[in-house]
């Protein structure tokens, strides 16, 4: 089997990246595995993995550079190729042209769930992603989604056959540390005396929902002064974020670490893990702090409901409601016994996770099924 990949992720260019070492490992399993990556220009040759960096000033460019590479892939190697795009959007365009011309098959990847409400009142380019994702979905012939939630949505919403779809989680790389990973002894006493330290990791952007957090802090800071919001993550909201923390009040209680690379830090430093996104897919955040032992509050989207189980490793909250998520953050800073049930089931549930190899299975069989 020969696999096209068409990808966003520049750091596959990286090849020190766990990215990048993560292609590697996908092109193990296949004859040939060659990426096109929407960044700078460059050719990376390793075993069967074949790295190709689009080039172009800007994104109109780099998408003709790109799909002028794929094209010549194809062109000059003939025979039974899959061509798999890494979202519903540009990538799947240019592999839906390129399945027209080339008459090959195409798997599209679902990371986001496009088809949440959330995201498409986001913006009007949201919505206009929104109409060209449900119109090239429907021209695969293979979808691979990281939830069940992403997949019950694209039958009830698409009509999209099931057959059609497997459902693959995303691995986190920290997770591959064991020994390392072991809970540490939290102080019982935290949510009396000592700083309680609630921790969000993500991009700051719209949809990671971190205003609703600040919100949040300011409410549970009247009654509970020792609380902070450890912010790690870089984005275009920065300086909006920091104006508000200004604007609440709770500056002295919001500390922003900027992009780490070193999580395991911040997750063995933190009370509680918060994520209040309005949608996502199967956010790798979630699995790194279930693997530490972090008791967390999530919204109900994305893996909520599947991997993370309400009153059993973790809080749900409805997406955008202050109120209950300050209602759950007060619970997880006055009960300990709560906290630490919920840190010893996240452990539970870390190592009940599918293992790489099998993860990696399911890829090669989610390709199988598309060609």
């Amino acid at each position: 089997m020969k696999i096209l990949s068409i990808a966003l992720d520049k750091k596959i260019l990286d090849e020190n990246s766990p990215s990048f070492k993560r292609q590697k490992e996908y092109a193990g399993l296949v004859a040939k595995y060659h990426v096109v990556v929407f960044g700078p220009e460059r050719e990376i040759k390793d075993g069967h993995l074949f790295v190709s960096g689009s080039g172009g000033k800007n994104k109109r460019a780099s998408l003709a550079k790109g799909y002028k590479k794929a094209r010549r892939i194809l062109a000059e190697e003939p025979g039974s190729w899959l061509v798999t795009t890494q979202d519903p959007f540009f990538t799947a365009l240019l592999g839906w042209r390129l399945k027209k011309k080339f008459g090959v098959k195409l798997q599209i990847q679902l990371h986001t769930d496009f088809l949440s409400p959330y995201f498409r009142q986001e913006s009007c380019y949201n919505r206009m992603l929104y109409l060209l994702g449900k119109f090239l979905i429907k021209k695969a012939d293979g979808v691979r989604v990281v939830s069940q939630r992403a997949e019950e949505s694209l039958i009830r919403q698409l009509g999209i056959n099931k057959n059609k779809i497997t459902v693959v989680p995303v691995y986190p790389d920290i997770l591959t540390q064991g020994p390392k990973l072991k809970t540490q002894n939290r102080d019982s006493n935290r949510g009396t005396g000592n700083r309680f330290v609630f921790l969000t990791v993500g991009r700051l952007v719209r949809v990671k929902n971190i205003s609703l957090q600040l919100e949040a802090l300011a409410e549970l800071a009247k009654k509970r002064p020792q609380a902070e919001l450890w912010i790690v993550g870089a984005g275009p909201l920065e300086q909006e974020l920091k104006a508000e923390t200004l604007r609440l009040k709770i500056d002295s209680q919001v500390k922003f670490w900027g992009w780490q690379t070193n999580l395991e830090k911040f997750y063995q430093q933190a009370d509680v893990f918060l994520l209040t996104s309005n949608y996502e897919g199967w956010p790798l955040v979630v699995a790194e702090a279930l693997s530490c032992g972090l008791p967390m509050i999530v919204t109900d989207m994305g893996s909520a409901g599947e991997l993370i189980k309400n009153e059993v490793n973790g809080l749900i909250t409805p997406v955008g409601e202050k109120a209950a998520l300050v209602r759950s953050m007060e619970r997880l800073v006055a009960d300990s016994k709560l906290r630490q049930w919920l840190g010893e089931s996240a452990q539970e549930t870390a190592r009940s996770l599918p293992t790489k190899e099998q993860i990696l299975a399911v890829y090669k069989k989610s390709w199988e099924q598309a060609a």
